[in-house]
């Protein structure tokens, strides 16, 4: 990592499905390790005339943050000239329509040139070589792992497996080459970097795993990097037991602690990773021992992750859960706790017009609502859609005839964000009381309870 110019470190080696080893290519210099932080102008170009407003999210993780707006005049826009840490972005035209950026301060300038509607695609930058690179290597990694997954299904599908391993391996060969002349092509960047953290150069080896990993490095949290490397982690390291997770999630901290922030970034990401996963124990675990208890020492963490553990607690079954307002599809309004206190079980649901997942399950929703509605069941529906038509086609096209609202800001929406929802649909079953009952997977959880509970 103190080298001035990448190379191939034959030294630290990682295998492909077949075993042959892969060489792990050092894009990590002087010039372009630790996080830069500074101004820069950042501007480009889009030629959709219905397009008027460009945006910047700041990245933190699997989170966006809104941080700035321009107006797009005459195909331009323009952030002007401002202070940023070094990191990925995402710049876009709205909330689910946007593509990733790299902003190094080193490049005091840097123009972005979209040439589709559709922001992930056929990006261009003019003068900025964190983003030409960036731009060119995104969609061939993204081929060659599709093809991984592809032929990964294939050879679970076959009993020929080993024509599909050869297919793997050949492509994970491909990713190690494209990295390797890339990192050569564009060295002393962030881009460079981005690629040396993608590598694992000691995938088999629990210990020296993160050896290629500086958690000094602010950088790490600014993207997906550091969150992709602890689910691989704990993918390949815990058996799939909860011994196993607790044990990574312990080496992650001892590493982590190098610095509090990564070590905060770290924390939060697999606390909110095992409880989207449903392994709410290994959440609780880390709650208990890392964020209340000492397990951290002295670190400083910040009310960020606290409120996120709380939360957490606050969603655990027997736990009242933050209250639901506003106005229904039809007008009324809807207060969930005092529609619960009149009930015996109310379901609240969260879904989306687009999610197929959702309209799979829509008929057996409504079965189950006409089934108990009159023995004291109620269900609020919640919304994440983003456009008021479809919501309110859907409610129709499925038969909802029970109160219904929506947050119109997808996982942004204020109800979604309190009950940490980001996958549709989602339940939580209230009682009388307002305490959460049940958290059940799918409609026929809920019709099981019921058939249990409701005399």
């Amino acid at each position: 990592c103190n080298s001035s110019n990448a190379k191939t470190d034959s030294g630290k080696l990682t295998t492909d499905t077949l075993g042959t080893a892969i060489p792990f290519t050092n894009g990590i210099t002087d010039a372009n390790k630790g996080m830069k932080h500074g101004s820069v102008e950042v501007k480009g170009s889009i030629q959709i005339p219905s397009y008027k407003k460009m945006y910047l999210w700041s990245v933190y993780g699997r989170t966006n943050s809104l941080i700035d707006s321009t107006d797009i005049t005459n195909g331009n826009f323009s952030f002007g000239k401002k202070e940023f840490d070094q990191g990925i972005y995402m710049m876009g035209v709205s909330d689910n329509n946007f593509a990733p950026v790299i902003i190094n301060p080193a490049e005091k300038v840097v123009e972005i040139n979209f040439r589709s509607g559709r922001m992930d695609m056929n990006a261009s930058s003019a003068g900025s070589r964190e983003n030409e690179a960036w731009f060119i290597y995104q969609p061939k990694e993204a081929a060659l792992l599709k093809a991984i997954r592809d032929a990964k299904v294939g050879g679970a599908k076959s009993q020929i497996k080993y024509e599909f391993e050869k297919q793997v391996a050949q492509k994970e060969k491909e990713l190690a080459e494209l990295r390797a002349a890339m990192i050569s092509q564009y060295p002393n960047t962030h881009f460079a970097k981005i690629l040396t953290w993608k590598q694992e150069p000691a995938g088999n080896d629990k210990q020296k795993y993160w050896e290629n990993i500086d958690f000094t490095d602010h950088s790490i949290i600014h993207g997906l990097f550091l969150s992709d490397r602890i689910q691989n982690f704990m993918r390949t390291f815990s058996g799939g037991k909860e011994a196993g997770f607790i044990d990574c999630v312990s080496v992650i901290a001892d590493k982590a602690k190098a610095d509090d922030l990564v070590l905060e970034f770290a924390l939060n990401q697999m606390l909110v990773g095992f409880y989207e996963s449903g392994m709410e124990n290994i959440s609780t675990y880390i709650i208990d021992n890392y964020v209340n208890g000492d397990a951290c020492g002295d670190a400083d963490l910040s009310n960020i992750i606290k409120s996120t553990a709380e939360s957490i607690t606050r969603l655990a079954v027997g736990k009242t859960p933050p209250n639901i307002t506003g106005n229904s599809f039809d007008g009324s309004r809807i207060d969930a706790m005092k529609i619960a206190a009149a009930k015996k079980y109310t379901l609240i649901m969260f879904w989306s017009s687009w999610c197929e997942h959702c309209k799979a399950e829509a008929p057996e929703i409504k079965t189950c609502y006409d089934q108990w509605k009159s023995k004291g069941f109620e269900i609020i529906g919640y919304s994440v859609d983003i456009q008021k038509p479809q919501w309110e086609a859907a409610i129709k096209e499925r038969g909802f005839t029970f109160p219904n609202l929506c947050g119109m800001k997808l996982w942004d929406s204020p109800s979604a964000k309190d009950y940490l929802v980001t996958k549709t649909p989602g339940f939580f079953l209230i009682d009388h009381e307002g305490k959460i009952a049940l958290k059940p997977k799918s409609i026929r959880e809920v019709q099981a309870f019921l058939l249990s509970n409701i005399k």
